[in-house]
């Protein structure tokens, strides 16, 4: 398995993008490349007096701007980036209505990938469903934490390969996705978009901002769907800090999406297109035109199809972890006070 920079892009996939489109032009962003590596201070979008929110379209000072907005969620590593863009309402709505969603969606990857949101690295642990469950039991049927430098698996004997699966030199872990509202999830992807975008993109987007705003998620498409392309980037801390890219159809093409937003931090690169008419069904062009250009290995690709108010009864995001040495112990643990796991003085390591 290749992990890591690639040499060279897919051929096919930078020229599709160098004939079909433009990259954006995003304020104190280089042209070709955003990357969002903390510097000296927090860098700021948007002008420092005289702000007005793109969101609900309000100025001061009948809304106020006090509160730090992130431009991108901090869950995702984003420890670089602010705005002037986002009112202290509309920061409040996004945090709690969609936001906190996508953080639930993704923490089984952001734990693994130790990427340190608002409040540190998510912890990786989870319970299943179990008729055989005691108060002996540790305090999670499969908890990931990192002892003496190494990553330390833990799971109850219970607990079966549909979650924990030892194959070879690999361990599969398949955890069951906490209850989030997938359309909240494509929502924040597209808020990310809206608030990095020129200024004058946005009124063409005015339709998808007030879907934004709406508390009840409901698809924006009357027939087509929220889909979210994905590749999966193997290794650890392959991508250091998280990149964007927003790409603009040229305005001599016209049979391929308006405009699109990569994202990629963590093991993951995302590409979403960026609703803008309720009419539109670029389900089948989306769908197959090449990924967005990505500098890292893959060795995965699908969709999600974020089109649901509620996920899939049973929906499970899933991880394999290759190792070159591994020390297996059936040693009885707990959870101490600190949340780490520890093993009982009494038993013995084999």
């Amino acid at each position: 398995m290749n992990i890591g920079v690639r040499p060279n892009l897919d051929p096919i996939s930078a020229n599709f993008f160098i004939k079909y489109y433009d990259i954006v032009r995003t304020p104190d962003f280089n042209e070709t490349t955003r990357i969002l590596k903390p510097t000296h201070g927090i860098r700021k979008i948007g002008a420092a007096s005289s702000k007005k929110c793109r969101f609900c379209g309000k100025d001061e000072p009948e809304v106020k701007f006090k509160k730090i907005a992130h431009a991108f969620p901090e869950c995702i590593g984003n420890k670089a980036l602010e705005t002037n863009y986002e009112c202290d309402s509309c920061n409040d709505f996004f945090g709690r209505n969609i936001e906190n969603d996508y953080a639930i969606f993704f923490t089984f990857f952001h734990s693994i990938m130790q990427i340190s949101g608002k409040k540190g690295v998510p912890d990786c642990k989870f319970k299943i469903p179990c008729e055989l469950r005691t108060d002996e039991c540790m305090e999670y049927c499969v908890q990931i934490t990192k002892q003496d430098g190494a990553p330390c698996i833990a799971g109850c004997k219970f607990v079966t390969d549909k979650y924990l699966k030892l194959d070879g030199k690999k361990i599969i872990v398949s955890q069951p996705v906490g209850k989030c509202s997938p359309i909240a999830v494509f929502k924040t992807l597209v808020k990310m978009a809206i608030t990095v975008m020129p200024i004058e993109e946005l009124p063409i987007f005015q339709e998808t901002i007030g879907w934004l705003l709406e508390k009840e998620h409901r698809n924006f498409y009357k027939q087509g769907h929220l889909l979210v392309r994905f590749r999966r980037i193997p290794g650890f801390n392959v991508v250091e800090y998280p990149e964007f890219v927003l790409y603009k159809r040229k305005n001599t093409e016209w049979n391929v999406p308006y405009m699109l937003f990569s994202l990629t931090y963590g093991c993951y690169s995302l590409l979403i297109e960026i609703p803008k008419n309720k009419e539109d069904n670029n389900d089948n062009v989306f769908s197959h035109i090449p990924f967005a250009p990505l500098k890292y290995f893959h060795d995965y690709e699908d969709i999600w199809d974020m089109s649901s108010k509620e996920l899939t009864k049973g929906f499970m995001h899933q991880i394999v972890l290759h190792f070159k040495e591994s020390e297996e112990r059936t040693d009885q643990y707990y959870v101490d006070e600190n949340k780490k796991i520890q093993r009982k003085a009494n038993d013995t390591q084999e």
